[in-house]
């Protein structure tokens, strides 16, 4: 893990004090960058209709004073991602830059700074092929040693050498609840968990990559306190939790200390609609409990957690 000054510079982002923030996930999961048979033009950059959408909700947080929002890329691999006759990736396709270079550049315009996920524990579930395009199915990017190097080297190393330095990267974040497609804590219906630690050298590699080619800070957004011996070590520069009411209220509102991390907690989903409390309570909680930041999910996502709260930079 990085140590020192280098420390401070990558972390320097987190706004003095506590923040709140949002989960704009994605327009279309998994479509949003990059091309695939439902969408062969690409995703931002071609969908008039997408990016529209887009940059309404980005206005939307803008005016309501919240400025770090979490943004799905690479999802499960639907899209975005050439690979080779054995499926192993060869680089990111020709549409993809093209899309990013959207969704950055709105952000920019408005003052918003993103987090970047570039993967989903989705990316592991099993294969499903509709209309052509290929969802999940995808374990072998992370347990293949010629994959996963494919992976690193044509998919995550470009992406960091190009955006870097861009001011609207806040933070990088490698993986969204690896857990779930992890032996022993996989979902019973991820097929394609992998083991314990191969996810860990699969998100150190990704974490190593990252760092020698951009200047922000790393992290991991883990689904809860539970299994975070799984981001340990890793070289992250903050770590990031996830809170739903079904975990319990006490996983949440228990001091951050208490997890023994050695760097920052970022609250990085928590429900913005809720059966026993409400958004306004679990931010409180969060910032009482030491974590720097709390981030709604989601706006535009159509779970039925989903919710974007009106003035909930106010709440703080």
């Amino acid at each position: 893990m990085a140590t020192g000054s280098d420390t401070f510079h990558r972390s320097s982002w987190l706004p003095d004090g506590f923040f709140a923030g949002a989960n704009l996930p994605w327009v279309d999961y998994g479509c949003d960058f990059g091309a695939n048979a439902w969408y062969p033009r690409g995703g931002l950059g071609a969908r008039a209709d997408a990016r529209d959408r887009l940059e309404r909700a980005l206005d939307r947080l803008a005016g309501d004073g919240l400025t770090v929002v979490r943004l799905f890329m690479l999802c499960d691999g639907r899209a975005g991602v050439r690979v080779d006759p054995g499926g192993a990736p060869v680089g990111l396709d020709d549409t993809f830059f093209g899309d990013a270079d959207v969704a950055f550049g709105a952000a920019r315009a408005r003052g918003v700074r993103l987090l970047p996920v570039l993967f989903d524990f989705h990316l592991c579930r099993a294969a499903e092929t509709i209309s052509d395009v290929q969802l999940g199915g995808r374990a072998a990017w992370l347990s293949d040693p010629r994959a996963r190097e494919g992976l690193i080297e044509q998919v995550v190393r470009p992406l960091a050498e190009r955006y870097g330095s861009d001011p609207a990267v806040a933070a990088w974040d490698l993986f969204n609840e690896p857990e779930w497609c992890t032996r022993p804590f996989a979902l019973p219906w991820v097929t394609g968990a992998v083991p314990f630690e191969t996810m860990r050298e699969s998100l150190h590699l990704m974490a190593s990559c990252v760092r020698e080619y951009a200047r922000q800070p790393i992290t991991v957004g883990s689904a809860h306190t539970q299994h975070l011996e799984l981001v340990r070590g890793l070289g992250l520069d903050f770590y990031q939790v996830h809170w739903y009411e079904r975990y319990g209220w006490n996983a949440l509102a228990g001091p951050v200390e208490r997890l023994d991390l050695d760097g920052p907690v970022l609250l990085g989903e928590f429900p913005g609609r809720t059966t026993r409390t409400t958004a306004a309570d679990i931010v409180r909680t969060a910032r009482d409990a030491g974590y720097r930041g709390a981030l709604v999910w989601s706006v535009l996502s159509p779970d039925p957690v989903s919710a974007y709260v009106e003035g909930l930079g106010s709440e703080l």
